[in-house]
């Protein structure tokens, strides 16, 4: 159903015939998607997820919060910096997902220093630009 979903936005190359989905064809969306470089890192295990917050303590949804509610409030950054991720746990918070300058990867860490301390962050935002 997602695939539908991803093939009708056009996010996803499908090939049609008279309207109807050739046969084989999701099999190839699928495994388009299932094989991106991020999908493998993410699957290892090792590398902190949005559903690993669950895990977390109120102390740690709030903390994501705050840092999310920072982010927004700074209308300079761009939609890759409004979007990263945001994990915390144990009260420390993880940063992941594209920015588009170091200065935006630079402010991000300082608003996140500023709400869970200068070594409760680990930083794997990355620059996509510049």
């Amino acid at each position: 159903m997602v695939l539908v979903c991803l093939v009708q936005a056009g996010f996803l190359d499908v090939p049609f015939v008279s309207g109807q989905i050739l046969p084989g064809a999701f099999e190839v969306a699928e495994a388009e998607v299932a094989n991106s470089e991020k999908n493998l890192r993410d699957n290892d295990g090792t590398t902190l997820t949005p559903f690993d917050q669950l895990k977390g303590s109120d102390q740690d949804v709030e903390m994501t919060r705050k840092i999310r509610q920072s982010l927004m409030a700074d209308n300079t950054l761009s939609m890759n910096a409004h979007n990263i991720k945001i994990v915390t746990l144990n009260g420390k918070a993880t940063l992941r997902g594209p920015v588009d300058t170091h200065d935006e990867r630079r402010r991000i860490l300082n608003m996140a220093i500023l709400i869970v301390g200068m070594n409760n962050v680990i930083n794997l935002l990355e620059v996509v630009q510049e």
